[in-house]
């Protein structure tokens, strides 16, 4: 019975004590292949230049608004896009860059993009504010962060002209 005690009490000993294992190999991390990716949106039509679109006929007639800030005349008379009204702000000038030029305008909630031609850039206290026509003949004002530039003009649409 003392020998059966004993051999109780060493088993109890050696299968409680603590454990230390060694694990060697490196964490591997999750495994992702199952889970699928959305896609993001198709952006090829960037890499085409601006004239292959059926849009840029239909915006061939801009006349750009350069030279000078508009007033609420060049508005009216359809010369300009937009007037800043910052008459007395020495920082309101119009920016000198190679206009007209095409780009994509970006939607909310993943719509489509819109091909617009610029026409007019002025900045105001640091901003710069650009004036577009869209093919259907509608005007409007943007940032130039709200634009998506053709590959081929990229790097040159915003090199000041001398």
């Amino acid at each position: 019975m003392r020998f059966l005690t004993l051999f109780i009490l060493v088993l109890f000993l050696f299968s409680c004590g603590s454990k230390e294992v060694k694990n060697d190999k490196k964490k591997i991390p999750e495994d992702t292949t199952g889970v699928q990716k959305i896609p993001g949106p198709d952006k090829s039509y960037l890499k085409k230049r601006p004239e292959e679109f059926q849009e840029f006929f239909m915006l061939t007639d801009i006349i750009p608004f350069t030279g000078k800030t508009a007033t609420k005349k060049d508005v009216k008379s359809k010369k300009a896009v937009f007037n800043l009204n910052g008459k007395k702000d020495p920082t309101h000038a119009a920016l000198k860059i190679r206009l007209p030029f095409f780009a994509f305008l970006l939607q909310p909630d993943n719509k489509p993009s819109k091909y617009v031609a610029v026409m007019q850039a002025e900045t105001l206290r640091g901003d710069t504010i650009l004036g577009y026509k869209e093919a259907n003949g509608l005007y409007g004002i943007c940032k130039p962060s709200e634009l998506e530039y053709f590959e081929v003009q990229r790097d040159n649409v915003y090199k000041t002209l001398q």
